[in-house]
């Protein structure tokens, strides 16, 4: 890949705007910051700088431009994040040596075109075809104005169950990638495939920049499918969609977040709809599964709240009690909504107007609270029996939360028994006591012991590998490699005075030889050029961009390298007279031969230079 191609992708996308695209940044001076999206951050800790079009987050290390940021977020390689930002910017792909069948760039990009296409196909059969009638009078009865169906990119999927694929024969829309991304599936008999959504009302699910990654599906009413299939069906996970990490509607609820302070969960597509429509903005809904930690940390990195809104039933309370484990885990406030009895949002919203759901909105009480009211509502506190039933129910669900590590950990966890005591009237020692009694008496199982290590496989992986086991670069070694990404009109000096072999540090060396590589077949030996050959590697990618910032930071490279050069020259005299030394041991008996090596060792040693530095050896 050319070196102006890639410069040409990095011109046309400002790191402010992408990185901004997804997660919240706030100016802070020269720089912009947010919360780290590769790491759990309890703070902001990464800087954006617009002047050098770098990121950097303070605590986990991490570094690099506008298309390394893509590679880490997305989990593409170079290439894929490459074709991804030339989209963005609206660059035709031909120009970079970019075709649409080059098996190296066939992934998430073109998956993204599908699932555009798929929604532009059912929308304009919802609007326009006869096919879709029923579809229409159901959206009608659920009161959703045609304002609404359009901006939401609301569709339909008829039920024929060969719809979507006839018209992605006639549009040569690829079949492979249509089923990759859960559009259709193959037949259990017989071959050829199958529309998955039929006769279905499609919601568009779209990430936080707007583009659509999956499908939720209602069944209409008295469809033929009704007895043997469900009511809701969402698209499978696939590399652009996963249900348990996924939120409707946060695309056009960030804004609205972002200015209030929170956002609210609710549990339907059409909740999220009837909200926004009356201009309650700030709402979105998990895919048919309750919030978990993948949720929140998306959410934490655009707002510190979230409120959680439940139908008084039942199921509300299951999931208020997994709110207030995931309270007692994670660094967010959690609060509770419980909305009137025989209501949901989207009904509250179309009988009463918006009023009454912000008035729903404005009582949510945190998790702990929301628990021991309903406790304390169930029992009577009167008696001994009553307050050891709320005390013990109310510790049983903490203790299935995910003990955090940390004074921040501590603290919240001493502030939720603090408060526990003081509404129960019971001692805080008594509740640490019947606290650590509930933990001991949970016993590790497999599932746990896996969820950790899924939870963790980065940071194991990290460890047990041989990279990280590696010992740490000679100065020298790491200087030359800094100065080399740093200034690469001096690869050539370099290749003539240093060999790649001569630098032991394996990640160091392939860097250097990467290099060297490219500079002999006459390419820019350049970072933006050499990370195409490194995308199997994303901590050397990393490590790279941190190594060009130190060189960057250097005064006079050239002069550096010149130093470097005389002190890889030492390098090796030093191991040559050591090998000569080496061999006159070994023939002290052949006086001819040691007289030899003694002359030449005499020579070696006049002709050596000392350049060591002061402090070196």
């Amino acid at each position: 890949m050319a070196d102006d191609r890639v410069k040409q992708v990095k011109q046309a996308n400002d790191i402010v705007e992408v990185v901004g695209g997804y997660l919240a940044l706030r100016q802070a001076g020269g720089t912009f910051k947010g919360l780290c999206p590769f790491h759990d951050d309890q703070r902001p800790s990464f800087d954006v700088d617009p002047r050098r079009q770098r990121y950097r987050c303070w605590a986990c290390g991490k570094v690099g431009d506008v298309i390394s940021f893509v590679q880490e977020f997305e989990r593409v390689g170079f290439r894929e994040a490459l074709e991804l930002l030339a989209r963005r910017a609206g660059i035709d792909l031909e120009s970079l040596g970019i075709t649409k069948d080059d098996p190296r760039v066939l992934g998430k990009a073109q998956m993204l075109d599908v699932m555009r296409w798929a929604a532009r196909q059912f929308q304009e059969c919802l609007l326009d075809d006869d096919l879709a009638g029923e579809a229409r009078k159901y959206l009608g009865e659920r009161r959703l104005l045609g304002g609404t169906v359009h901006s939401w990119g609301l569709g339909y999927a008829p039920g024929s169950g060969h719809w979507l694929l006839d018209r992605a024969r006639q549009d040569a829309v690829s079949i492979e990638v249509l089923e990759k991304v859960g559009l259709i599936g193959q037949r259990s008999q017989g071959p050829g495939h199958y529309d998955r959504f039929r006769d279905r009302v499609q919601f568009p699910i779209r990430d936080v920049r707007g583009q659509v990654v999956g499908f939720g599906g209602r069944l209409l009413p008295g469809s033929p499918q009704a007895a043997k299939a469900p009511k809701y069906y969402n698209s499978c996970d696939t590399p652009l969609f996963s249900k348990s990490e996924q939120l409707y509607g946060i695309d056009q609820a960030r804004q609205a977040a972002e200015k209030s302070g929170y956002l609210a969960v609710v549990e339907g597509y059409t909740d999220v709809l009837m909200a926004h429509q009356l201009g309650v903005c700030q709402v979105v809904a998990t895919m048919g599964t309750a919030l978990n930690e993948r949720h929140v940390r998306q959410i934490r990195r655009f707002v510190p709240r979230v409120v959680l809104v439940f139908d008084a039933d039942a199921g509300g309370d299951q999931g208020a009690d997994r709110a207030l484990e995931l309270f007692a885990s994670q660094e967010m406030e959690l609060a509770v909504a419980t909305l009137p009895v025989g209501l949901d949002p989207c009904d509250l919203l179309a009988q009463q107007g918006r009023e009454p759901f912000e008035r729903v909105l404005v009582n949510a009480v945190d998790a702990l609270e929301h628990k021991l009211n309903t406790l304390v509502a169930q029992h009577n506190m009167k008696t001994v029996e009553g307050q050891w039933r709320v005390a013990d129910a109310v510790l049983s669900v903490i203790t299935l939360a995910d003990q955090r590590r940390g004074e921040a950990g501590a603290i919240k966890m001493e502030l939720m028994v603090t408060r526990i005591a003081q509404r129960l009237a019971l001692k805080e020692e008594t509740l640490w006591a019947r606290l650590d009694e509930l933990r001991r008496s949970r016993r590790p199982s497999a599932s746990h012991n896996e969820v950790w290590r899924e939870r963790n496989s980065a940071a194991i992986e990290e460890q047990e590998s041989p990279r990280a086991r590696s010992a740490p670069a000679l100065p020298e070694e790491r200087r030359l490699v800094e100065v080399l990404l740093a200034e690469p009109d001096l690869v050539l000096q370099a290749a003539g005075g240093v060999m790649v072999d001569e630098v032991a540090h394996p990640g160091l060396r392939r860097l250097l030889g990467g290099l060297y590589a490219l500079a002999a077949m006459g390419e820019p030996p350049t970072l933006d050029v050499l990370r195409a050959s490194l995308e199997d590697n994303a901590p050397l990618v990393n490590k790279a961009f941190e190594l060009q910032e130190a060189g960057l930071a250097r005064a006079d490279r050239r002069l550096e390298l010149e130093g470097l050069l005389a002190r890889f020259r030492q390098r090796r005299e030093k191991s040559a007279r050591e090998e000569l030394q080496s061999q006159l041991h070994s023939v002290r008996d052949d006086e001819e031969a040691a007289l030899d090596l003694l002359r030449r060792l005499q020579k070696q040693s006049q002709g050596a230079v000392d350049i060591l530095e002061p402090g070196a050896e």
